[in-house]
């Protein structure tokens, strides 16, 4: 039996081959002809299965198929073949290119959703990135927002001094209109240290536009009133 199977490769040196050789975008791949059929009806399934094609012919004789196609993205199309969803990809990969490569290659049935495709979690030095440019959203937003509030001291006057009531509510609205990704500092307590850290932020924000209207110089406070916590502003005449 050994002998007779021997001879058949002898005679028949690429028909056993259990592999592909596909060229893809001139970068060469492998793969188990097993994985390809598990999805016959697309463009990789049906150089497996359907027997009547040219590329069919040329997988049998051992000789590597071309692919029209991203070679950076193929991997994660081979993987979807192998298992399926949820597909593991790194945190450069362009998922709307790569749904565009999936729909080139028939997958219909997956989407960028985060049930189908997903990124690995962030480090701590990007989620401390994140959270920074998020309370600097804020902290415009909000010193735009003061800064619609408050009056610039006249033509002869030094300074005015504005106290606006409801720190907190403002905070929520504020983060509310930046989104989703405000949700950690919508959760700062108008007592804590962390909401002293964005007043810090909000005041060098409206420093920043007050520049624009002339020598001005502004000092925000956090001001207890009863049961109301308030911002103190103070905006000098330099």
């Amino acid at each position: 039996a050994l002998f007779s199977l021997l001879a058949y490769q002898a005679v028949h040196p690429t028909t056993m081959t259990s592999f592909v050789r596909l060229n893809v975008g001139g970068r060469e791949f492998s793969v188990a002809k097993s994985t390809l059929s598990r999805h016959p009806d697309t463009l990789l399934g049906q150089l497996v299965t359907n027997e009547s094609t040219a590329e069919y012919q040329q997988i049998q004789q051992g000789q590597p198929v071309f692919i029209d196609a991203d070679p950076s993205l193929f991997p994660c199309v081979v993987d979807y073949y192998r298992h399926g969803t949820p597909l593991f990809i790194d945190g450069n990969t362009d998922t709307r290119r790569l749904m565009r490569e999936m729909r080139y290659f028939g997958l219909d049935d997956i989407s960028d959703s985060e049930s189908d495709v997903q990124r690995p979690p962030p480090s701590e030095k990007q989620r401390a990135s994140r959270m920074d440019e998020v309370m600097r959203r804020v902290a415009v937003k909000m010193a735009r927002t003061l800064l619609l509030w408050v009056d610039l001291p006249p033509a002869g006057s030094k300074y005015t001094n504005t106290e606006i009531s409801g720190l907190k509510s403002l905070l929520d609205s504020i983060c509310d209109w930046v989104g989703p990704e405000a949700a950690e500092i919508k959760r700062f307590s108008s007592s804590g240290d962390k909401i002293l850290m964005l007043l810090g932020e909000v005041r060098n924000e409206m420093q920043i536009l007050l520049q624009e209207s002339g020598p001005f110089f502004c000092r925000l406070e956090r001001a207890q009133r009863g049961g109301s916590t308030n911002v103190a502003i103070t905006i000098n005449r330099i």
